[in-house]
């Protein structure tokens, strides 16, 4: 064989090794990749059946967890029902209550927990009540003179024994028919003041009234006065963080009262609705205007704003002073020496008694709702009222239709333009139907009726309060009470004035009548709320 045939035959020999070679490293190659997509899917099969696995078993703990946390919570809401009957809730609040209790039981209690002001508001209101009985000991003497109705002594008695809110002699009372008369007035007087004013508003605001009121009062600071101010928390929020910043950095004694905090307590709903301005103890004044341009009309937010004020001269300013003190020293945390800010004033000639009252916190009793119902069942010819919100609750309604059925002339002076509608809807409810009783109801044309007004035949009451729950039973309010007969008088003409200027409801259509009572129903049932 040949040299060239062997080197021919080496040469194919070592291409078929080569082939062969290769040929089998594809085959390994292939084998391998095969296997390691099982190994990866058994993975990932195995992690799917692992996550779905601990959903089943949180998902069956949960059922369980649940089925323990409904029972637990329906024996919770049938104890708080239990509770809720039990209590000294207002009828129609109870309602509302069992109804939330009953509808959402796996919630509902929570809730009903949260509301308890005894949990939230126990402490505060204890404090209260501690600084009111340091207070106590400054009541005043009422020595009865001059010639008084038997309802009027039995409203003051009533005032003195709920709330040891002291009748007055030798003191005045003067009538201011709208927010620019009463400002005007405080704002002159403001320039006088030597000693201390102390000023508390549930809505104070920036703008003109407050640039105002802001001048006077850093110079009255740099003259040595004690200028001390109280603002709701709430109330006041649209108060910008700038005038506050600069109120303090000006000397003003600042305090808010009940701050609006980030978490869920129905503690939020307790508010100081009160207005009080008291200048060295000489001169007081309260009544429905809050401190903001809308209450003088330099602001038109709900048409022509209708309010009014009061101010008050002699010995009786000092029960005003003492509210204001009393509410500044739960605020500061600084117990008070009220002896300096009292016995001040000079007294005035009038037999009539001026009754400066208040209610909060610090009283046992409502008092808005017991000097109101005192004053209405005196009533046996003329009951005049003005509210911004007519959301009273049962006894109130009864009674009102009940006086108007008896012959006496009862008639309630509403907005003709609102400011919050849904509260609206029920008012109006509320009005149709008092006026199937007789009950004679006008809406003041174009205008917001803010004042807050219980004038009869024997007493007068102007002051914060409004005839609904709120006032009732929620929020710290004051006011006077007088059976002064010429501040009886102005009010009166203030009143037909008023009807003058208004439209009878009996007169007006409701557009939609079918909607508006079905929104009025359903509103009214959570009247307690608003």
């Amino acid at each position: 064989m040949s040299k060239e045939t062997l080197a021919a035959g080496r040469h194919e020999t070592r291409t078929h090794s080569a082939r062969n070679s290769s040929k089998d490293t594809r085959i390994v190659r292939v084998r391998t990749e095969k296997r390691g997509n099982a190994v990866k899917t058994l993975g990932f099969v195995f992690l799917i059946a692992l996550q779905v696995a601990i959903i089943l078993t949180l998902y069956f703990l949960y059922l369980a967890a649940l089925h323990w946390y409904l029972v637990l919570s329906f024996v919770l809401s049938i104890l708080s029902v239990f509770h809720v009957f039990l209590s000294k809730k207002e009828g129609q609040t109870k309602a509302l209550w069992i109804f939330i209790l009953v509808i959402g039981y796996s919630i509902g209690f929570i809730i009903y927990i949260l509301s308890q002001e005894k949990i939230f508001y126990g402490r505060k209101e204890k404090r209260y009540r501690e600084i009111y009985a340091r207070a106590e000991k400054y009541s005043a003497e009422y020595a009865e003179t001059g010639e008084h109705t038997d309802e009027s002594r039995s409203d003051v008695q009533y005032l003195k024994s709920a709330g040891n809110l002291d009748a007055h002699n030798c003191s005045s009372v003067k009538f201011l028919a709208s927010g620019s008369v009463l400002f005007d007035d405080v704002l002159d007087r403001l320039k006088l003041a030597q000693k201390f004013i102390f000023i508390e508003f549930f809505i104070v605001n920036d703008g003109i009234l407050m640039k105002r009121m802001k001048n006077i009062l850093y110079r009255k600071v740099k003259e040595g006065v004690d200028v001390r101010l109280i603002i709701d928390g709430i109330g006041s929020r649209s108060l910008s963080s700038q005038t506050r910043k600069e109120l303090v950095e000006n000397g003003v004694k600042l305090q808010i009262f009940n701050r609006f905090i980030p978490y869920f307590t129905f503690a939020l709903n307790l508010r100081d609705h009160r207005k009080i301005v008291v200048i060295d103890g000489l001169y007081a004044y309260t009544g429905g205007c809050n401190l903001a341009d809308e209450y003088i009309n330099e602001k038109r937010m709900h048409g022509y704003w209708k309010d009014n004020g009061v101010l008050i001269t002699g010995p009786a300013v000092d029960s005003v002073t003492l509210t204001f003190l009393r509410q500044y020293e739960f605020l500061s945390r600084q117990q008070e020496d009220y002896s300096r800010y009292l016995g001040l004033s000079f007294p005035s000639v009038s037999d009539s008694a001026v009754v400066p009252w208040a209610d909060g916190k610090d009283y046992r009793r409502d008092i808005v709702k017991g000097l109101y119902t005192s004053i209405m069942t005196g009533a046996k010819k003329r009951l005049y009222i003005m509210t911004p919100y007519l959301v009273p609750d049962e006894e109130t309604m009864s009674l009102l239709e009940d006086k108007a059925l008896s012959g006496v002339d009862v008639r309630i002076v509403l907005p003709g333009v609102p400011d919050k509608q849904y509260v609206y809807y029920v008012t109006i409810a509320r009005a149709r139907q008092l006026m199937k009783s007789g009950v004679k109801c006008y809406l003041m044309s174009q205008s917001f009726v803010h004042s807050k007004v219980v004038l009869s035949e024997n007493a007068v009451s102007v002051g914060s309060a409004n005839i609904d729950l709120r006032s009732y039973y929620n929020q710290f309010e004051n006011g006077v009470y007088t059976d002064d007969p010429s501040f009886m008088d102005e009010v009166l003409k203030d009143f037909e004035s008023t009807f003058n200027l208004s439209t009878d409801l009996a007169l007006k259509k409701d557009r939609f009548p079918l909607l508006n009572r079905f929104i009025a129903a359903f509103l009214r049932f959570f009247s307690p709320l608003m």
